[in-house]
């Protein structure tokens, strides 16, 4: 009945343009844009985009049914140096089963030549290039030929997708500035969409001026979006606008198509790289039967589990929502995907009679969920979940030096997605834990104008985590070399509980500097070692909301011994400052007795995040911390 009714229905939609405005054709070009020296809504920046044009319709193929058949033209100009790679395109599409292709590319840049004549340079085939990127997407990847400052290039292309059920999103903000973006959408009678739109500034909708019901949205003069400190992925403050089908009506026929979060399960749970993988036995894991023999608790049996799978398998710093190489060879050649070593960890698990159970994530980076739309591809990963009574385990093992009891940094307070037939569904991904740094330094001077001594890190939390990278990335003793304005010369550092993840990590750090010098004044620093660096909160607006990810404590505290040849002339204030909400409190305690100089600075951050409204607030606080963080002890030669 479903295809009988779908057939009298079927039509194919051509491509109408219903904007008012005058676009240039493509391969058209006006020689007042090459003229452009700077974009005039957004100065300094790189590059342009003078048009992103995009119009989606739905065609009705004998034997393939509906498709989507998408329509993109870009037209950039380049304004910097810094600004060429953008005429290196790259363009994913979901290649599994055939779901997309992408066709009709072409390609074209414009120059102006000595004597003023515009110059064309075409894009030739052979240089349009199509290679698999994982089990899922394929790219086909491009670049513009005789780019150079000045240049305006364009190219279009043509993406099929076999579903009636999608109409891409589409981002009228980029990461450099947009003069003209617009979107034509051509929805036959009988589908009904939901619409979701994310906008700060003006946005232009009008309905098709043609047969076909749609909708055109325009936005103009669109200013890039930058990366933010401490925000929560970019993605997420983009604007744009956003589609789901809910519906198709004609006549008597009548039918809901929106996705749903069961449906999402049953269908990975049904797949030969999600449920299928998760079935592969796995060889070669005497070594953790032995180590599990005599643990009777669940968190015993998933602490060793954890530690086993952390212990031999290496992350080959790839996302996917599917087993990319598949479990077991995976395994045997000890490396994989995130999906892949969380998939042995469910697995092992499962064997040891934990009720382990997948859990579909979106990192910070990739963006956040939008829970009302079930779409599988805002997740970029699958980490290992496991509720045993009131303790709730968030995995991922390959992760070398996160616990398996805290929650990954790059995934909390986020939502995701059990993937499970009975008790499935979403949940938010929280913590009770914290970072915490606590520095304890004691240091002496000497006549020669330097200082020396020992300190003390002890991290904990998400600290030690983000500290054990560090160190193995084998920078620590370059990130302590240059501390507060004090070039640091590092003796030694050793390291205590390296090991052992329920302590701290200690480093202990032998040190001397000289002390900054003005005139007859020497100065000493209160801060050292902290890792709070150089404020990040500096610009004039905000776009993103604030995200420490975590509550923040440091606590930085000791004592300086003076050589006989100086008195002290100064000493900072003691002071303490806190936020109208209490949310951030920042004190300081410093006194003299006789030639010894003890301090205690303690800056506790109780809230995981603020809007971006609240910025002005956040950034007057962080001004005057800095400012206090800042100050020295001031010493004069007697």
């Amino acid at each position: 009945m479903k295809k009988s009714i779908l057939s009298l229905i079927a039509l194919i939609f051509c491509l109408v343009a219903f904007t008012q405005d005058k676009v240039p054709d493509f391969g058209k070009i006006d020689k007042a844009d090459l003229g452009i020296k700077d974009c005039h809504f957004e100065p300094g920046a790189e590059a342009m985009v003078l048009l992103d044009l995009g119009e989606v319709n739905f065609v009705y193929i004998a034997d393939l049914g509906w498709q989507s058949e998408q329509r993109y033209r870009v037209r950039i100009i380049i304004l910097k140096a810094s600004g060429i790679h953008h005429a290196e395109i790259k363009l994913h599409y979901y290649s599994k089963n055939r779901t997309e292709e992408i066709s009709g590319i072409h390609g074209v840049s414009f120059n102006l030549d000595a004597n003023g004549n515009v110059e064309e340079t075409k894009l030739e085939k052979q240089s349009i290039y199509n290679k698999p990127v994982d089990k899922e997407f394929d790219e086909v990847s491009f670049a513009i030929p005789n780019v150079r400052i000045g240049t305006v290039f364009e190219y279009k292309y043509i993406r099929t997708t076999k579903s009636f059920a999608f109409i891409p999103s589409w981002y009228f903000q980029q990461s450099i500035p947009v003069r003209y973006s617009a979107y034509n959408i051509f929805i036959p009678e009988y589908f009904q969409f939901k619409i979701q739109i994310i906008r700060r500034q003006p946005m232009e909708r009008e309905k098709a001026k043609s047969s076909s019901p749609g909708s055109l949205f325009v936005m103009r003069d669109i200013p890039s979006l930058k990366e933010e400190p401490y925000s929560n992925g970019m993605k997420n403050y983009l604007q744009r606008v956003e589609f789901q089908l809910s519906k198709i009506e004609s006549g008597s026929f009548y039918q809901e198509y929106r996705n749903t979060w069961p449906k999402i399960i049953n269908d990975l749970l049904d797949d030969e790289d999600f449920g299928g993988a998760l079935k592969k036995n796995l060889k070669g894991t005497s070594g953790l039967e032995e180590g599990l023999t005599g643990m009777s608790s669940v968190k015993d049996k998933v602490g060793g589990i954890y530690k086993y799978v952390q212990q031999n398998m290496q992350w080959d710093k790839t996302y996917s929502l599917y087993s990319e190489k598949g479990t077991r060879e995976a395994w045997n050649k000890r490396s994989g995907s995130v999906t892949d070593i969380n998939f042995i960890l469910i697995k092992l698990l499962r064997d040891a009679g934990v009720d382990a159970k997948p859990l579909l994530v979106s990192t910070k980076e990739h963006g956040t969920i939008n829970t009302l739309f079930p779409f599988l591809h805002q997740f970029n990963g699958v980490l290992a979940y496991v509720k045993d009574g009131e303790d709730i385990y968030v995995m991922n093992a390959a992760d070398k030096y996160n616990p398996f009891d805290q929650v990954p940094y790059d995934v909390l307070r986020t939502n995701a997605l059990i993937v499970d037939k009975e008790e499935g569904g979403l949940i938010g991904l929280r913590s009770g834990k914290k970072f915490a740094i606590t520095v304890f330094l004691k240091a002496i001077t000497d006549e020669n104008g330097r200082f020396s001594g020992e300190a003390l890190l002890s991290s904990s939390g998400y600290a030690r985590n983000i500290s054990m990278h560090r160190i193995k990335q084998g920078d620590i003793k370059e990130k302590q070399q240059n501390d507060n304005g004090f070039e640091l010369k590092i003796d030694s550092l050793s390291l205590a509980n390296e090991k052992d993840e329920s302590m701290p990590l200690e480093q202990k750090i032998i040190f001397s500097s000289n002390m900054q010098v003005s005139g007859e004044y020497l100065f000493l620093p209160v801060s050292l070692f902290s890792g709070i660096g150089k404020n990040p909160f500096i610009s004039e607006e905000r776009v993103m909301d604030i995200d420490f990810d975590y509550p923040r404590t440091y606590v930085i505290s000791g004592s300086y011994i003076l050589s006989d040849q100086y008195t002290v002339n100064a000493l900072p204030r003691n002071t303490k400052m806190i936020l109208p909400d209490t949310s951030i409190v920042l004190s300081r305690i410093i006194q003299q007795t006789e030639n010894i100089i003890s301090f205690r600075v303690l800056i506790d951050f109780k809230s995981t995040g603020y809007s971006a409204d609240s910025y002005p607030y956040i950034k007057e606080f962080y001004k005057k911390m800095h400012d206090i963080l800042d100050e020295r002890i001031v010493l004069k030669k007697k």
